[in-house]
């Protein structure tokens, strides 16, 4: 099951429960970029209203999951509220969407490197 992390960061189970932690960030923001993409595809779709995930349900789902599966990703898409709607009905702002993907692809990025790195502190720490 996902735990916080706590200050305890120097056993193996500290390192195992941060990874766990890092491992249910990534794959937000893998389906954000689903959910992000799908609002840039529909950019002309008459009606289309853009959505977004959120990160707390997502690891409050996360939480509650099966500690022995992988987070789903049963979280709901929402509708974005307060943005300005077309007289065609859709509300899907291009340079918003481009945005919110470069800085989600920036998370994913630093997410990858965190793991990465913890990784390799297990490694070096069952080498010796």
């Amino acid at each position: 099951m996902l735990t916080v992390c706590r200050a305890d960061t120097g056993t193996m189970a500290g390192l195992s429960s941060r990874n766990e932690l890092l491992g249910t960030a990534l794959r937000f923001a893998e389906l954000e970029h689903g959910v992000i993409s799908q609002n840039i595809a529909n950019a002309n779709t008459p009606d289309y209203r853009t959505r977004e995930l959120s990160f707390d349900e997502f690891l409050d789902a996360a939480r509650h999951a099966n500690p022995d599966s992988q987070p789903d990703g049963d979280v709901e898409m929402r509708l974005t509220e307060g943005l300005a709607t077309r007289a065609d009905g859709n509300n899907v702002d291009l340079d918003r969407e481009m945005g919110r993907l470069k800085q989600n692809a920036m998370l994913f990025k630093t997410l990858s490197q965190l793991l990465m790195s913890q990784m390799d502190v297990m490694r070096r720490a069952m080498s010796r």
